[in-house]
């Protein structure tokens, strides 16, 4: 993968949410330098390339995924992602940090979360309304 310019780094998010949705390890491992780090902090976990492969490529079920937002600082990227099963109940949203270096990411720090209701203690007191 060729250095990215400010106008194609949508198609590069897009093109790799697609293939974190679809589980598809060929494409994926080509988004990554040799040496990128990434950080899932929910869980407090670090992985090299292959790892984070592992991780993703052999979670069960089959994903669906969209990118609802992207913010951009310098040579970084910030993304929030809706992924969701095709087979159950499990939807989750994570926002990611991305540093790219030639084109490529180096570091990528995820915060993932589950969705879900709101606690009961915040149903009782009848605050706040859901988001349209």
């Amino acid at each position: 993968m060729k250095s990215r310019k400010a106008m194609d780094i949508n198609e590069f998010i897009f093109e790799y949410w697609s293939y974190v949705a679809t589980q598809n390890e060929e494409k994926l491992k080509n988004y990554f330098s040799e040496d990128a780090c990434i950080r899932w902090h929910n869980t407090n976990e670090q992985f090299n390339v292959e790892e984070f492969l592992r991780a993703n490529c052999d979670y069960p079920e089959s994903w669906n995924g969209e990118v609802q937002r992207i913010e951009y600082i310098g040579n970084k990227i910030i993304t929030v992602a809706h992924i969701w099963s095709k087979e159950s109940d499990i939807s989750v949203h994570v926002t990611s940090f991305f540093e790219l270096i030639d084109g490529k990411i180096k570091t990528l720090d995820e915060y993932w979360g589950d969705d879900g209701t709101p606690p009961k203690w915040r149903l009782d007191k009848k605050i706040g309304i859901p988001i349209q």
